[in-house]
């Protein structure tokens, strides 16, 4: 049994870990001509902040496809300062996305991670792929697998729970997806969600996204917002964003350079972590 320390982490302690292994994932992808891109909230912090938004506490960068996929090879196949996990290397992760995480600490998570795929304080690393060459063959593309997905989002759930984000009315649903989820082979599930989004390739579609995002038909961007790139500060060092980050931050959030209220201002994760001693 791993040893730790009996203080949890505290918000700043995480986003100086996290910050600590974007910069050491940036490095590996310059130095092997590997795309990656600020994504979601780290991207608005980026824009907003010029780093963290203050009380936000993870990291999350995205790939397209193939350079994804050689990351993860990469990283598989050399002895890095942190650790990657994927559902390819390790069958108890049932995400469709990619962690690279801290070695030297322990994530302990509330309610999801259910087989308990080992890693601590992390970053999350997400495929973009080709959705089509229309917004509406991309919806089609998108909603294919969703209820795949959401089925495969209640089988990592260790227990029922509210969600955070979620309207009440929601509840009921996720309720159900959680019943049925109990007897669900997610290794089968992922595969069979994979197949569908690897047969369209990134370079050649007008409409890509990350289909395993959190915002639905927002994550569908014209192609074209990938195509220049530039660096921008997050905490007083340089990483690659999108150069038509506008566009790419409307589509998500609207008017992004607006706070929200102060009730909204809140941490979202639901995990634990602390020190390997």
């Amino acid at each position: 049994m791993i040893e730790k320390s009996t203080e949890e982490l505290s918000l700043k302690e995480l986003q100086k870990i996290e910050f600590n292994i974007l910069r050491q994932v940036r490095d590996v992808c310059n130095s092997q001509g590997i795309r990656y891109f600020l994504d979601g909230g780290t991207l608005l912090g980026a824009i907003r902040h010029k780093g963290f938004i203050p009380w936000d506490d993870d990291i999350d960068i995205c790939m397209p496809r193939r350079d994804y996929e050689k990351f993860l090879e990469y990283c598989t196949n050399n002895e890095l300062p942190f650790g990657v996990v994927s559902h390819n290397t390790d069958k108890q992760f049932n995400e469709l996305y990619a962690k690279a995480y801290d070695k030297q600490t322990i994530c302990e998570e509330m309610f999801v991670n259910r087989k308990n795929a080992q890693y601590g304080v992390y970053i999350d690393i997400f495929p973009i792929d080709g959705l089509g060459n229309s917004e509406k063959e991309a919806k089609k593309l998108l909603h294919k697998s969703l209820f795949k997905r959401s089925l495969l989002t209640a089988a990592n759930w260790k227990k029922y729970f509210k969600s955070k984000t979620r309207k009440w009315y929601v509840e009921p649903v996720r309720w159900i997806f959680y019943i049925f989820s109990r007897c669900v082979n997610t290794n089968k599930l992922i595969k069979n969600i994979e197949r569908i989004y690897k047969k369209f390739s990134f370079e050649d579609c007008e409409k890509v996204g990350v289909y395993c995002g959190c915002y639905g038909d927002k994550e569908i961007m014209d192609s074209s917002i990938f195509e220049n790139f530039i660096d921008v500060e997050f905490e007083k060092e340089l990483f690659t964003v999108m150069e038509d980050y506008d566009k790419f931050l409307i589509n998500l959030y609207g008017d992004y350079m607006q706070l929200p209220p102060p009730d909204k201002r809140i941490t979202h994760h639901t995990f634990k972590a602390y020190k390997k001693i």
